[in-house]
């Protein structure tokens, strides 16, 4: 299959966008996508004291490289390594973690979490992205690692979002709106 943009092979298809992408365009989609999300979450402002949360697999160092491009040239801002002295959490979750945890939210009764106010703010550039598009980005950053592991909730979901493509983001919109109604 072609890239939708252009002649290249395609690595993906967007079910959800209708878009066949390339390695390259797919690169600039997710970085294009992050951005976005880290503007709608009130973008960064000098002197920001960042620290980056996840596990140690694909996404925190899709993470870390999406994170090293953007702040390349930003000199006023300073990674930590103790969450206590950042002023902002970076999180590597992706739209999958997202929508996986609110599901699992609801499952267990556990939606107040999601009204609690926090101490810090919490931004996840790649929490618009699925999980599958992160680790293809990943790898085209020389990750070698392994990929996603799906749990059942993920499982049911890509099941039950194979007709339905807008699953994940109305999930991911969902716990959105409900952290900033506290």
């Amino acid at each position: 299959m072609e890239c939708s943009k252009c002649r290249s092979e395609a690595v993906v298809t967007q079910a959800y966008s209708g878009l066949s992408l390339c390695m390259r365009h797919l690169i600039s989609d997710i970085e294009s996508k992050a951005k976005k999300e880290i503007r709608k979450k009130g973008g960064l402002a000098s002197a920001e004291r960042i620290f980056l949360k996840g596990d140690d697999d694909f996404r925190l160092f899709a993470l870390r490289i999406f994170l090293s491009s953007l702040f390349l040239k930003r000199t006023d801002i300073v990674f930590v390594a103790d969450e206590a002295e950042a002023t902002t959490v970076f999180s590597a979750e992706t739209l999958d973690d997202a929508a996986c945890g609110l599901l699992d939210a609801v499952l267990e009764g556990r939606t107040a979490e999601y009204l609690n106010p926090r101490d810090k703010r919490i931004i996840a550039p790649l929490s618009v992205i699925p999980a599958a598009e992160v680790f293809l980005y990943a790898q085209a950053h020389n990750w070698k690692g392994a990929g996603p592991v799906e749990s059942e909730t993920a499982r049911f979901l890509d099941e039950f979002s194979a007709n339905r493509p807008g699953t994940k983001y109305a999930l991911k919109n969902t716990a959105d709106y409900l952290e900033n109604i506290s």
